[in-house]
């Protein structure tokens, strides 16, 4: 994953070529927006399939966003994190490029987490995108996705030796836990997608702080072309154009 400044700089090309190529067929009516997609499912013990629906319709809550069928997407940047929602606080959920640990037992450093490690065969697993018939991604490593920060939450003893948490936020950066998609991809919204994540789930169970639900989500950041494929017509840059491009 490439980092810096000529990240940025390839960033910016790409937000300017959109908007360059709509401008000079469609006269402005259409223009590219920084957006996201972020889609969630619940991480279900013995369950090693999970497959995002970008298309969803059903959203319940604002923390996931998806497309219309009649936008076009550009993501720069992909990741499939770990959530942990607390069930009285829905709209708080975080993402994670690791798991976090809390067995109820030992002195953890985060206030929830998971209870054992089966998690970690999420790493091991595959990452699969298909457009339609035509296949994107057919084995992409989760080891990817896991990023790990150089600093962790921590904590500490009071003054009766009994460990305290600090409740400290590891250095975290979206982009920076995000793998950078080169060269660049279009989502149609009219095109059928399928983005599946596959591990071995069979016999795993993950267990969380109670009060908790795991998940997991997928996250692009990119351009959002609101209306990108009501344009039929030779003239549209993005008529004929799904996947890589």
């Amino acid at each position: 994953m490439e980092q810096g400044n000529n990240v940025s700089e390839l960033i910016r090309e790409r937000f300017v070529k959109v908007n360059r190529e709509y401008a000079q067929v469609l006269g402005g009516k259409v223009y590219a927006e920084p957006s996201k997609i972020r889609i969630e499912k619940e991480l279900l013990s013995g369950v090693g399939t999970y497959e995002f629906d970008i298309k969803k319709t059903d959203i319940r809550n604002m923390r996931e966003v998806s497309i219309d069928r009649n936008d076009v997407f550009i993501p720069n940047f992909l990741g499939v994190f770990l959530t942990l929602e607390d069930n009285s606080k829905p709209a708080c959920g975080v993402l994670s490029s690791f798991p976090l640990y809390n067995d109820g037992v030992n002195p953890s450093p985060y206030v929830a987490g998971f209870q054992n490690h089966d998690v970690e065969a999420i790493y091991n697993g595959k990452f699969n995108w298909v457009i339609d018939n035509g296949v994107l991604f057919s084995s992409y490593p989760m080891e990817h996705f896991r990023v790990v920060p150089q600093t962790q939450g921590d904590f500490a003893l009071d003054s009766n030796d009994q460990a305290v948490n600090l409740q400290t936020l590891p250095e975290w950066n979206i982009l920076k836990s995000c793998e950078l998609l080169y060269p660049r991809i279009t989502i149609a919204g009219t095109r059928d997608h399928k983005i599946r994540v596959n591990f071995d789930g069979a016999g795993l169970t993950f267990p969380v702080t109670a009060g908790y639900t795991p998940k997991l989500t997928l996250y692009m950041d990119g351009f959002l072309i609101k209306g990108g494929c009501e344009y039929f017509n030779g003239a549209n840059p993005n008529a004929s154009a799904v996947g890589q491009w």
